[in-house]
């Protein structure tokens, strides 16, 4: 998980928002089922992808790439079921995977990655990532949305081999030529690669290492 940042609000959320969740409250007041179509309006073509733009393209928990395996969900990090006012929110949207959102629910009090920065509050040891215990969202998200779960694992091991590959080019170099390869592993863990969050914190941890 890494930190995210809201990019711009689209254009139709902006101006509908509002009027959409004023028609459902009317609606509702009334007596009448909101409509399915109308429940869902922020599966707007427009919002999910901007949302997966300002997401790289990754699940917001987990960060895999969510377009691999499936289409990617609109997630809601408050639950619209506990806070309906904020269904058509810019701030309350991202994307998820189906896994991570299914796992998520309806569940309250979990990790915001727009709010706070994951790398103060999970511990990335090898493959795994820990909720520090210290901070309740984070040790919640961890459990509830099962960060460790094998599939995911999996992954994280891969990466893991090839940042292994990437460090041992990088010391069988002539040390004039370790700054452009240091450059370069930089990039292979930037935001936008997968499981960036926990690539980023072995790396640095490595090249701690090798710099003493």
């Amino acid at each position: 998980m890494i930190k995210l940042d809201k990019g711009p609000e689209p254009d139709i959320l902006r101006k509908n928002g509002k009027r959409w969740l004023e028609e459902i409250d009317t609606a509702i007041a009334q007596g009448v089922d909101a409509k399915k179509s109308v429940l869902g309006r922020y599966n707007h073509t427009s919002i999910k992808e901007a949302l997966l733009e300002e997401t790289s393209r990754k699940c917001a928990y987990c960060e895999s790439y969510v377009r691999h395996v499936t289409y990617g969900d609109i997630e809601h990090i408050t639950p619209k079921s506990a806070r309906p006012e904020l269904r058509f929110v810019w701030r309350n949207l991202t994307i998820a995977c189906d896994v991570c959102n299914t796992n998520k629910a309806s569940h309250e009090g979990m990790f915001d990655p727009y709010d706070e920065d994951p790398s103060d509050c999970f511990q990335f040891e090898g493959p795994f990532i820990w909720g520090d215990p210290s901070h309740p969202s984070a040790s919640v998200t961890e459990r509830v949305i099962d960060l460790n779960r094998p599939d995911l694992i999996d992954r994280r091991i891969d990466r893991l081999k090839e940042l292994r590959n990437l460090i041992e080019v990088i010391l069988s170099k002539p040390a004039e030529y370790r700054d452009i390869l240091l450059a370069q592993a930089e990039r292979e863990v930037s935001n936008s690669t997968q499981y960036a969050g926990f690539a980023q914190a072995t790396l640095h941890r490595i090249l701690a290492r090798i710099k003493k």
